[in-house]
């Protein structure tokens, strides 16, 4: 058997879409967007999720008509070439590569934080790299089975908290006073990493066993998350008052406090448990289908490209991927690697992953209707790149020299073959 078995269906791969798109954001930005802007904090999130609709309709019209294990990096070499596509797969693999440690280590500072035991802020991030990986050498459908589970534990847990906060303390209604242009746009950008997580589900699109309900999945997880984060966000205008120094540090805990008394700390520390478990399960699957994908079309070492009979599975990939990250994140854990660089710099990569997504749209889909998706996409990734300033800007500047350099050594002639001795000599 050659290639990935097309195992997913459509109720597990949108499970497998909430998991990798809800992770550590929905742990902290809540809670600072709340601080920062009181009960005016909804205005900064429903820009972001209106806005993102156009670049989630590129994802999704690619990946129902390209549906690759190499996800942006394919469409990018079918847009533009082969030195295009190099650089979106180096890049998507940089970001994957510095976001999913520093999700893991975020639920290490959450379990220290609440059970007490400083060692678990190393040694939770750790552990869940170390499962995740074990789960993605079982295959697809096992861990497509996990991202069940843990997903609906995780909305099970919020819902919880949010209905009983509101039952308890009453509605309160969000704020339509207009904050400072400057204050609103910083939140703002922040808020966007919230939704982001789109086109790191595309590396798994090639197992889908209908790639046509690809477009489907993505609309079905788009309403749940912003359905999860407006019911956090009432839960917080409800029981938590805006000045609460806990909000940039624990908001989910300091809700569940207001909301459930003494069952707080056990339930937030259940709660992080599930969120960050089932997005780094589902980001290592993805982050090994890429690098499989990057490697069976050359981009990569072979060797990385090799899949187990039995199952279609790429192990060898999934080893890799689960190595260089569980080492990346013993370095975030312990102060050894910048912690916030790995967020800055996944965070921003993400955006110029949708900018290429958007663009690659562009080009494939022709002229008419397609046109207009294109330019909102673009008004969306110029103006995150402005708000968000010199670390976005850097990360489109990596973009540019990534690709300058392939399309150099792209040009470059191979070496030519030293002439073979005639036997005339």
């Amino acid at each position: 058997m050659s290639g990935l078995r097309k195992s997913l269906g459509g109720a597990v791969g949108t499970f497998l879409a909430l998991s990798t798109i809800l992770g550590s954001g929905m742990m902290i930005l809540p809670g600072t967007s709340y601080q920062e802007l009181g009960r005016s904090a909804w205005l900064p999130w429903a820009v972001a999720a209106v806005s993102v609709v156009p670049l989630l309709y590129c994802y999704a019209w690619l990946g129902r008509r390209h549906p690759s294990a190499a996800g942006v990096a394919h469409y990018s070499e079918v847009a533009f070439g082969r030195s295009a596509g190099r650089s979106a797969g180096l890049l998507a693999v940089l970001a994957l590569v510095a976001g999913i440690p520093a999700t893991a280590v975020t639920g290490g500072r959450y379990a220290a934080r609440f059970s007490g035991l400083p060692s678990l802020t190393w040694l939770f991030p750790v552990a869940v790299l170390v499962v995740a990986t074990v789960i993605g050498c079982l295959g697809t459908s096992v861990s497509g089975k996990v991202q069940v589970g843990l997903v609906l534990g995780l909305f099970a847990l919020v819902t919880c908290i949010a209905l009983v906060a509101l039952g308890a303390h009453g509605v309160r209604a969000p704020s339509t006073a207009l904050p400072p242009a400057g204050k609103l746009g910083g939140v703002l950008t922040a808020v966007y990493v919230a939704f982001t997580g789109w086109e790191t589900v595309a590396f798994t699109f090639e197992e889908h066993k209908r790639p046509d309900a690809i477009p489907r999945i993505f609309a079905a997880s788009y309403v749940i998350v912003v359905a999860l984060y407006g019911l956090v966000l009432l839960g917080l205008f409800s029981a938590v008052d805006p000045g609460d120094k806990a909000l940039g540090e624990a908001p989910l805990l300091r809700l569940a406090e207001r909301s459930l008394g003494d069952l707080g700390r056990p339930v937030t520390l259940a709660l992080v448990v599930a969120a960050i478990a089932a997005n780094v399960c589902a980001s290592v699957l993805a982050l090994s289908r890429l690098v499989y994908g990057m490697a069976r079309d050359g981009y990569l070492p072979g060797p990385l490209a090799r899949i187990r009979d039995r199952d279609g599975n790429p192990v060898t990939s999934v080893l890799a991927a689960g190595a260089v990250l569980t080492l990346i994140a013993l370095l975030g854990s312990t102060g050894v690697m910048s912690f916030r660089l790995l967020f800055v710099l996944s965070g921003g990569i993400y955006f110029v992953l949708y900018g290429l997504g958007a663009a690659s749209y562009a080009k494939l889909a022709g002229p008419g209707a397609p046109v207009a998706v294109a330019v909102l996409c673009a008004a969306t990734v110029i103006a995150v790149t402005v708000l968000a300033g010199p670390s976005m800007w850097a990360c489109w500047a990596l973009l540019a020299a990534v690709w300058a350099v392939t399309a150099v050594l792209a040009r470059r002639p191979a070496p030519a073959e030293p002439e073979r001795e005639t036997a005339d000599r």
